[in-house]
């Protein structure tokens, strides 16, 4: 750029040595892609590619401010944990074939059992095994209910502040990063004084307080 049209530095008064901030920052910034691959419990290979950085002492200086985090929605955490829900049940399924190593004995003996009454061996043999199945799995079937209901509970109150924390961030926190960014492209380097500067606003700052500057136009320094 012609040093003619270059603004001239609030602390100096002169422009022979003034950058554009995104101009001075991308000299000292390196980036690149990395091929990341990772093996998965199938010992399946997966790549992918990473960008990857590399700043000089001014280059991390003179960064863009930082992306605020968005917040996370609450069903992806739910979702993970009832994929490892469901994996460990699928584990441990076969457990419940283990009480058929008793029951299909105990079955089999009801052929030496007496009638009682005239009911036959079988019924009774089966409501001495049943009735205590049936029990548990009502037992289990309200365990199953509560417990469900307590999710349900904890992901309405999680949906809640995910709500809250969202519209705070669409509110406050993303506009506010908005206009820092948007100041962020406007500044200017003095290499002379190491300072910055929006001509605009006609005051130089230290590289070091570009940050705080950003978000609050006001500051001295």
């Amino acid at each position: 750029m012609d040093a003619s049209a270059l603004p001239t530095c609030p602390a100096c008064q002169q422009s022979n040595q003034v950058q554009k901030v995104t101009s001075t920052y991308g000299m000292n910034t390196k980036e690149w892609y990395e091929t990341v691959t990772t093996t998965d419990a199938n010992g399946n290979t997966h790549s992918r590619q990473e960008l990857r950085e590399a700043h000089t002492k001014l280059g991390l200086k003179l960064k863009p401010p930082a992306h605020p985090p968005q917040p996370t929605h609450p069903g992806l955490w739910y979702g993970i944990g009832g994929l490892i829900a469901f994996i460990l049940a699928s584990t441990l399924c076969p457990i419940a074939l283990i009480p058929l190593g008793f029951i299909i004995p105990l079955i089999g003996a009801s052929s030496f059992v007496p009638d009682v009454s005239g009911i036959p061996a079988w019924v009774i043999t089966t409501l001495v095994i049943g009735l205590p199945i049936l029990c548990i799995a009502i037992l289990g079937l309200a365990g199953v209910i509560w417990l469900g209901s307590k999710i349900k509970q904890r992901f309405d109150r999680d949906m809640k502040s995910y709500k809250d924390k969202k519209a705070l961030y669409d509110r406050d926190d993303r506009p506010r990063w908005q206009r820092a960014k948007n100041r962020w492209e406007q500044l200017y380097y003095c290499m002379r004084d190491e300072t910055i500067f929006i001509p605009a606003e006609n005051k130089a700052i230290k590289a070091d307080d570009m940050e705080k500057y950003l978000y609050d136009p006001l500051f001295r320094g």
